[in-house]
């Protein structure tokens, strides 16, 4: 579930007001418009999102699984009749419905046009938004239908007049068998992000935000960042809760490393440019001693103690390379200890040849950068 409630970069004094709702993960940002704020939060309802297409042979089967869910204990919730006046439908209508359910049913029954089975293009939308949001999914379909070729693998259950109740009884009690389970795994792995992130400041981090050198870098990742600059050195920090976390991370720090690569390149190449620069200048002041050039030179270098402009910006040039000499990519996980060994023997290589970066997973609760031992509390 990586890092659950937080902007990717955010004061840990700000940090507080997002935990109200402890161990449910917030999806902040809509999957579709990029300047959108989505703020619900993954399953908190007790409901089933049904996608299925607008046809009034279904009704009989919406009606039954209507009747299942709602012995059960869940709300279902079904696409085609949800109604919302004057929002955006969307948002409100599929998308919010889809993250805020506890597991999803897909109808991918085909309509029948000049005799030739007609896929429906929402009901596949909507599916593959649900397989984004890594959702509990039963797919359904006529058992004299074919499903589109991308997702023929799938387990889709076939179903007819006759299996139809059968199946969906034993489906449904599987769904709920699985979330709650998965839910009881998140809570025992997963660490609260509170108190790993008080845990850091304790120990002189600072969480980076969106004006960072590198906050390019973690763009789009599931990393954040951190510095250290009584030792100097910068962290890429991950939080593994679920196994499937492991395959987000190791696809992130192949980009994270590349981009943190480019980013060092290009300043090292601007603090080259401009010490040739601010030299030039030196020498221009001791060769022509002219007007013009004592004028220039009193703005460039001052007669003072005081650094001048040019000199401050390599200054600073040269204080953010000197801490990207080092940067620990960290990994927090509780996960069992042969599924991390596994994902530390895929990770290695990926930074082997980039000698800055030193991985480092936590161990007994602690993690240790160097000399600095940050001890990782568990979420209560």
């Amino acid at each position: 579930m990586t890092w659950k409630s937080l902007n990717r970069f955010m004061t840990i004094k700000d940090a507080d007001k997002h935990f109200s709702l402890e161990g449910l993960k917030i999806n902040e940002q809509c999957f579709i418009r990029k300047e959108h704020k989505c703020d619900k939060i993954m399953g908190a309802s007790k409901s089933c999102f049904i996608a299925c297409p607008t046809n009034d042979e279904l009704e009989p089967i919406l009606a039954l699984m209507s009747e299942k869910l709602t012995k059960v204990g869940i709300e279902p919730i079904i696409a085609v009749k949800e109604r919302a006046y004057g929002q955006d439908i969307f948002c409100t209508k599929i998308c919010g419905k889809i993250v805020e359910s506890r597991f999803c049913i897909v109808i991918l029954d085909d309509a029948l046009q000049k005799k030739q089975n007609i896929p429906n293009p929402n009901v596949y939308y909507e599916y593959g938004l649900m397989t984004t949001m890594r959702k509990h999914i039963i797919p359904l379909q006529k058992e004299n239908q074919k499903l589109a070729f991308n997702i023929q693998s799938y387990d889709t259950i076939k179903y007819n007049a006759k299996n139809i109740a059968s199946e969906l009884e034993r489906a449904i009690r599987d769904a709920i068998g699985l979330t709650e389970s998965k839910s009881k795994q998140n809570n025992e792995h997963s660490i609260s992000d509170k108190s790993v992130l008080r845990a850091f400041e304790l120990t002189g981090f600072e969480l980076k935000n969106e004006n960072w050198v590198l906050s390019d870098a973690l763009r789009d990742t599931a990393f954040k960042g951190f510095g250290q600059y009584e030792k100097g050195f910068y962290a890429f920090v991950g939080k593994i809760d679920e196994q499937q976390d492991i395959l987000t991370y190791l696809d992130d720090l192949d980009v994270v490393t590349y981009r943190s690569e480019k980013i060092f390149a290009e300043l090292s190449e601007e603090l080259k440019k401009q010490k040739k620069k601010f030299e030039e200048f030196k020498e221009a002041e001791i060769k022509i001693g002219s007007d013009v050039h004592q004028h220039t030179a009193s703005v460039l270098f001052h007669d003072s103690n005081e650094m001048s402009p040019m000199e401050k910006s390599i200054n600073s040039l040269q204080v953010k390379l000197d801490l990207m000499k080092t940067i620990y990519v960290a990994f927090i996980s509780n996960l069992k200890s042969e599924l991390v060994k596994g994902f530390l023997e895929k990770a290695k290589p990926i930074i082997n040849d980039k000698k800055r970066y030193k991985i480092i997973l936590s161990e007994n609760n602690e993690l240790l950068f160097g000399d600095i031992r940050v001890s990782l509390a568990r979420s209560k």
